[in-house]
């Protein structure tokens, strides 16, 4: 390596200060980028997702079910399925995982949920019980705050 005016040189050019100020510069904003995509999905886009949901069943043949979606909590990032309906663990499960008929959505429920940035996805029937799958637990569910 040989050095010119005391600096070292780079792929034969003179390694500058500057140039170093200029990477520190481009890594931290490049931080900064990273941080700020942590949570891409805004609450209206949350909120855009459990109406596309809500139509989607109104539209299928589980439209006499009343299916209908919402998104709730502080962030909007979890979606609850109502339904006017009592539920069994089964049905549950198969909606979930977009079993058979039960697919309404492509990939079930889950993978609903999962494209749209949702943490978890939770479950209500007409008894009140409540199923939760994803960063969600029941208890939870039942007291989050819809989204407007």
């Amino acid at each position: 390596m040989i050095h010119t005016n005391g600096s070292p040189q780079i792929c034969g050019e003179p390694f500058i200060e500057e140039d170093a100020m200029t990477i520190r510069l481009l890594m931290i904003l490049s931080l900064f980028a990273a941080m700020c995509d942590s949570h891409p999905t805004s609450p209206d886009n949350h909120v855009a997702a459990a109406n596309v949901f809500t139509v989607r069943y109104a539209h299928s043949r589980f439209a006499g079910w009343k299916i209908r979606a919402t998104a709730r909590g502080r962030e909007c990032d979890v979606l609850l399925v109502e339904t006017d309906m009592v539920m069994e663990d089964s049905i549950v499960e198969a909606m979930h995982y977009g079993a058979g008929a039960y697919g309404v959505v492509e990939g079930g429920v889950q993978q609903f949920y999962r494209d749209r940035s949702f943490r978890g996805v939770a479950y209500k029937d007409s008894s009140g019980r409540i199923w939760a799958y994803g960063n969600v637990t029941a208890q939870d569910a039942a007291t989050l705050p819809r989204c407007r």
